[in-house]
């Protein structure tokens, strides 16, 4: 595909949008007949658009948790990678050092909730320590917790989120993940997101009843945005 010819039709497609009916006539005219020459559909146009702002979005957001939990980070991925984002983490001085990968608007949103899922997850266990071990039970709330953000991304990545949404969310999924993989191959050395992580349980019954708590944790109760995240957790809990 000839990038400098789908860059023109592109700009004739907005001058299309003129308020000036002989302007955007003739533009609009233009750009047809280009895709005609060239043999080249409004999909294919459309599509290098929204990878072409796909790409130039990208950034990392940072932020730090007062926690150095092995559970905190695996909430930050499974929170991370549900709203389109990749995770990376560093820690030190009992504190976690999160970046997460994605638009700035994903970026935000996924530290947003990120937050609010592991202050959750502390007041659960602070309302449960009647006698039972604090570590343990954070460790099955949050476990659990995990376990429902990544079920929810993976029906996500299953189906569409309606037929007639205009971008599937499998298909978003799999464009955003390789510009994250890119920006992050591009942006540090030798680094990668983290893989699953241990746990040893030292409580069962405080580890089953954090476990259970997190069945009440809503899943969307922080977002607020009429988008495809939206669409994601509208209606789950």
């Amino acid at each position: 595909m000839d990038m400098k010819i789908v860059d023109k039709i592109q700009k004739l497609l907005a001058l299309s949008e003129s308020s000036n009916e002989h302007e955007a006539s003739l533009a609009a005219e233009r750009a047809h007949t280009l895709l005609a020459k060239h043999n080249l559909s409004m999909a294919q146009i459309e599509e290098v658009g929204e990878n072409q702002k796909l790409k130039e979005d990208v950034g990392h957001t940072s932020a730090v948790s007062k926690l150095g939990a092995k559970w905190v980070r695996s909430v930050w991925q499974a929170t991370a990678r549900l709203y389109f984002c990749e995770y990376l983490y560093s820690s030190g001085n009992h504190k976690t050092y999160h970046t997460v990968v994605g638009t700035v608007a994903n970026a935000t949103t996924a530290c947003h909730m990120a937050d609010f899922f592991t202050q959750t997850v502390v007041k659960l266990s602070k309302n449960h320590a009647n006698g039972i071990s604090n570590s343990s039970f954070r460790t099955g709330c949050a476990l659990r917790l995990v376990q429902r953000l990544t079920e929810l991304r993976q029906v996500a990545e299953s189906k569409p989120v309606s037929v007639t949404h205009k971008n599937n969310l499998p298909a978003l999924y799999e464009r955003t993940k390789e510009q994250l993989d890119n920006y992050i191959s591009d942006t540090w050395d030798d680094v990668s997101p983290g893989s699953q992580r241990k746990f040893s349980i030292a409580d069962r019954q405080a580890y089953s009843a954090g476990r259970n708590a997190a069945n009440n944790i809503g899943l969307n109760t922080q977002t607020s945005k009429t988008n495809d995240r939206e669409a994601l957790t509208n209606g789950t809990n």
